[in-house]
């Protein structure tokens, strides 16, 4: 495969000026997509807004591309979604955009207790779908802020590999094996700043979430996080006390719920392999990109982070 190939995709996801490419290296199995045309006089938009914002890190046309794609290059809510992206990279307070190696021993044991996994095949629409699940129930082994951290390394790795261009996201929560201790190592900031990631910061196209195998005590479930939640997210819910099979199309779906696919626990060593031996440094390396708070001109509001009274990015709603 031509190298320059990877090194151009890799400086559109992580571009770092005066730093070689090769340090972000890394194997892509498909060529590169064709930027999206006909988008020149939004992306020059974003590229004048960010000038005039010292606090944001440099970021390439292709970076840029990322958030103006995932907003429908709307361009002020992309504006509102790099910013709300990158500060939160900086002052979460709950460790979950630091200490990103997948060979880390947190990191490590968050994965052994889970399963992240993107299915290979998109759906009728040519949406993506991902699944989360607990692979082991003991519920002293969670850390709730590990398993944000390392939910948001698998989607930063499903990013890159998509290029940045998926048509939406379907993502499956299977709830089998939760049980009330699970609840109980939930942590408010962690549990805060991952809702204030999905629903202001995160650069993806999200369709539907849905909610299987639901637990009897659903409802204390959602008392916790519903003040969290902006209409838009909760639109996008759907909740089912069957399994994935009766929210996607079987033909999907691992062996697991009686697809043709490998089992999600094959699909999920793959995938971990895949982030622990192709996207490592890569990971590692992408700590930088996040806010410098002692550039910004203008604070943030108190409220940005604590109640998410700011702007909600848009949502396109099927």
């Amino acid at each position: 495969m031509d190298i320059r190939v990877h090194q151009g995709f890799l400086k559109r996801i992580a571009p770092v000026p005066n730093m070689s490419a090769t340090k972000f290296l890394h194997p892509i199995l498909r060529g590169l997509k064709p930027l999206p045309e006909g988008h020149a006089e939004e992306l020059q938009q974003i590229k004048e807004w960010m000038k005039g914002q010292q606090h944001l890190p440099y970021i390439s046309d292709e970076y840029i591309f990322l958030f103006l794609y995932s907003n429908y290059f709307k361009v002020s809510e992309t504006k509102e979604t790099i910013e709300h992206y990158f500060t939160l990279r900086a002052t979460s307070g709950a460790d979950l955009f630091t200490n990103r190696d997948p060979l880390a021993p947190k990191n490590k044991a968050a994965l052994d207790i889970t399963h992240m996994v993107a299915f290979p095949n998109k759906t009728a629409e040519g949406y993506n779908v991902l699944f989360y699940r607990l692979s082991d129930y003991d519920y002293s082994k969670l850390n709730f802020a590990d398993a944000v951290r390392v939910f948001c390394m698998f989607n930063d790795v499903k990013l890159s590999e998509d290029q940045g261009q998926a048509e939406g996201y379907i993502v499956i929560f299977d709830m089998k094996g939760c049980s009330l201790g699970h609840l109980t190592r939930v942590t408010l900031p962690a549990l805060r700043a991952f809702m204030h990631y999905i629903q202001n910061a995160h650069p993806a196209r999200l369709k539907k979430i849905h909610v299987v195998h639901t637990v009897s005590f659903i409802n204390q479930v959602m008392c916790l996080v519903k003040p969290l939640i902006h209409s838009n997210l909760l639109n996008l819910l759907n909740f089912s006390s069957e399994g994935p099979e009766s929210v996607v199309d079987k033909a999907l779906l691992p062996e697991d719920f009686g697809g043709p696919l490998p089992s999600v626990k094959k699909l999920h060593e793959e995938q971990r392999k895949n982030m622990e031996e192709n996207y490592r440094e890569w990971l590692i390396e992408s700590e930088i990109f996040k806010t410098d708070e002692k550039k910004r001109i203008k604070k943030p509001s108190k409220g940005m982070f604590a109640s998410f009274t700011s702007s909600f990015k848009s949502l396109d709603i099927d």
